[in-house]
């Protein structure tokens, strides 16, 4: 079918100028219904959506669309005279536009789909309105997967958005759940942990440099992972090799041009496009949307440079690192692991030094002198019970460990902290 679009700005209204609705279609019919589409066509997401709009037309339907690109083009104004001109329904989905959703807010009688976006109340209106966006979870628990099982990380971390956007948070928030049901925790670099300082490069760079390496990232989109990409270049880390880091968006533009090549999560933006249109047709037929919220979830992750390749001895290699992490602080041995995991020691310990550049050994004492630094900076409990509790029944083998490691003594760290 042929779906007739016109380009604002351009002078052509394809039949609707004065206010007018289109002409009837030949032979009689009813005219096509004028629907206003407002995606941010920046980059592939916008464009995917589009896409997958066209797909349900192509099956289905044949509107005449009225398209706007960005948000000094949709704003308020706009949305007025497409009403004067009889818009029949609006799919909206560029940030930023709260003047333009505020407008549709109070519009009920029109049907609305809204895509990824909040502002201007639209959120509280009550009927002929639809809500789609990508699933944050589903993204955030993927990312959590890959980096997982490729076994070399020791710490994880989310680089978020620079504002604090509901997709942002929702990402980060499953991603740390995740991990944190592995036995990892995750170091948040947000809006809601760093404030505005997640803007600047340099704090970017203090939180990069705190992670103990070699670590995983979730960036919130492919831009975010770009610029956390930038910053290991220019600090001389090593990408996949200390910092592994993941996007989200599959932008080919940006993923294929990063140095490295950037891995990313692909959201199913082609689906979220067709569901939109479903919706909104459903509603300007009379009929109620399916539901009033629907998340669509991912397509694939794309494996690039910026991660290593994934193999089964590394996910063994991850379940090990979580499993002390919960219990070396219980006094385990590396004959204890092997034992839980059904292993010889000697292969337990090959394959955990081959992913982690340490010995297990090393590991589990490291894990227990960073508990027992941790207790001595947030807890009034004498020292000689915190090593009890860390795994030692002699005081004196942790002294000795830590003011090696440490280059203080237990007494004089939590004097000094």
């Amino acid at each position: 079918m042929n779906n007739r679009v016109t380009k604002p700005g351009s002078g052509q209204r394809c039949g609707a100028e004065c206010g007018g609705r289109p002409p009837a279609a030949p032979g009689g019919g009813a005219p096509p219904r004028r629907v206003v589409v407002a995606l941010r066509m920046a980059g592939i997401a916008g464009q995917d959506k589009l896409g997958g709009i066209f797909e349900y037309l192509n099956a289905h339907r044949r509107w005449q669309l009225m398209i706007y690109r960005t948000r000094q083009e949709f704003t308020a104004e706009t949305v007025r005279s497409e009403l004067v001109r009889g818009a029949d329904g609006f799919i909206a989905g560029i940030p930023g536009t709260d003047d333009a959703l505020g407008v549709l807010a109070k519009e009920e009688g029109v049907p609305v789909v809204v895509m990824n976006v909040t502002g201007g109340g639209i959120e509280r209106r009550r009927r002929n309105v639809a809500f789609v966006r990508s699933d944050g979870v589903a993204v955030g628990r993927e990312a959590a997967a890959t980096l997982l099982a490729q076994g070399i990380y020791r710490s994880y971390g989310y680089a978020g958005y620079r504002t604090d956007e509901t997709w942002s948070r929702e990402r980060g928030e499953a991603f740390r759940a995740a991990l944190g049901e592995a036995g990892f925790p995750v170091r948040m670099f947000d809006v809601a942990h760093a404030g505005g300082g997640v803007e600047e490069k340099a704090e970017a760079l203090c939180w990069l440099s705190s992670l103990p390496k070699p670590c995983g990232i979730l960036a919130s989109c492919d831009d975010r992972a770009f610029e956390i990409l930038d910053i290991c270049r220019e600090a001389g880390f090593a990408v996949p090799d200390e910092i592994g880091v993941v996007g989200v968006n599959n932008d080919p533009i940006l993923c294929e041009n990063a140095e490295p090549r950037l891995t990313s999560v692909q959201p199913d933006f082609t689906g979220e496009g067709r569901l939109a249109a479903e919706l909104l047709d459903r509603m300007m037929e009379g009929e109620p949307p399916v539901r009033r919220e629907s998340a669509v979830g991912i397509r694939t992750i794309v494996a690039r440079d910026s991660t290593a390749a994934q193999s089964q001895a590394g996910r063994f290699v991850q379940r090990v690192l979580a499993y002390i992490g919960r219990e070396a602080t219980s006094g385990i041995g590396v004959g204890d692991v092997a034992k839980r995991f059904k292993v010889s020691p000697s292969l337990l310990e090959l394959r955990f030094r081959q992913f982690q550049k340490e010995s297990l050994y090393s590991a589990i004492l490291r894990i227990r002198l960073e508990e027992v630094r941790r207790r001595l900076r947030e807890t009034d409990a004498p020292i000689e019970q915190i090593t009890f509790d860390c795994g030692w029944e002699n005081p004196l083998p942790p002294k000795v460990l830590f003011k090696k490691r440490f280059g203080v003594t237990m007494r004089e760290w939590r004097c000094g902290n």
